[in-house]
């Protein structure tokens, strides 16, 4: 069985020399400050899943809005990367509905769904060839366009240097890895991200590049944010609410 429930945090306002271009506004508006839309742009409601007589969670409830970045927090096993891709509807929850825009997910076509709500997992993959290359990768795939401009300014935007165009992939490290991933998935100029634990692989100057490179990503689109961490301190630094979910009864 397990816990659901939520809790606001609050930014401390202690940051570090890796978040200095977040105080040039960037940020701004989330931690609750954010006139969000009155309807969730993504709403899972009252969501279970069990796989035989195993009871992974039970009632969970999230509701995200642009601009908004929400956390799921809870101990390795409990199913919080399931829960995301239960919102992205890769997989179906045993109980429970889940809608983006007002409507079930179900009722989407796959692929759109996928492209306007985007799943980056915790491992950032790099396909074969160059930084350009893997820019591409989502855009040929979604048959969508782009000009020499968009790269550079989706290189800007996660906070890395228009040269890395033309830089191997599979030679960048770990946060740069991961910020490629993001910027990947902002070419296709996704509404939701749904980050996978996107720093637990990163050492922490990294971790607060990644942090911050959200935090403008969400200042400058207005998208929503749900992230897994299992890290408390990062929730509570990062997130504008948390929903944790561990092994025990499910409450509210």
């Amino acid at each position: 069985m397990v816990l659901a429930h939520m809790c606001v945090m609050t930014m401390n306002g202690a940051l570090r020399d890796p978040f200095q271009y977040v105080k040039m506004g960037v940020g701004v508006g989330n931690f609750g400050e954010t006139n969000m839309d009155v309807q969730p742009i993504l709403d899972m409601k009252h969501i279970t899943m069990r796989f035989g007589k195993r009871t992974l969670f039970e009632d969970v409830s999230i509701s995200l809005h642009r601009g908004e970045t929400v956390g799921v927090s809870g101990p390795s096993g409990g199913g919080k990367s399931t829960l995301l891709r239960i919102a992205v509807n890769l997989v179906t929850p045993t109980e429970g509905v889940v809608t983006f825009k007002g409507k079930d997910v179900n009722e989407w076509d796959p692929r759109e769904l996928r492209r306007q709500m985007i799943l980056v997992p915790q491992q950032a993959t790099m396909f074969p060839g160059t930084v350009r290359d893997n820019l591409l990768w989502g855009l040929r795939i979604h048959k969508m366009k782009s000009t020499e401009q968009d790269l550079l300014d989706v290189l800007l935007q996660v906070n890395l240097e228009p040269k890395m165009l033309d830089r191997v992939a599979g030679n960048l490290s770990g946060g740069e890895k991961q910020r490629i991933a993001i910027a990947r998935a902002l070419l296709l100029r996704p509404d939701v991200l749904l980050l996978d634990e996107p720093t637990s692989a990163l050492d922490e100057d990294s971790t607060l590049i990644v942090e911050a490179t959200v935090n403008r990503v969400i200042a400058e689109r207005e998208i929503g944010v749900l992230i897994v961490t299992h890290n408390r301190e990062q929730a509570e630094r990062f997130t504008s609410s948390v929903v944790e979910i561990g092994n025990s009864e499910a409450r509210k």
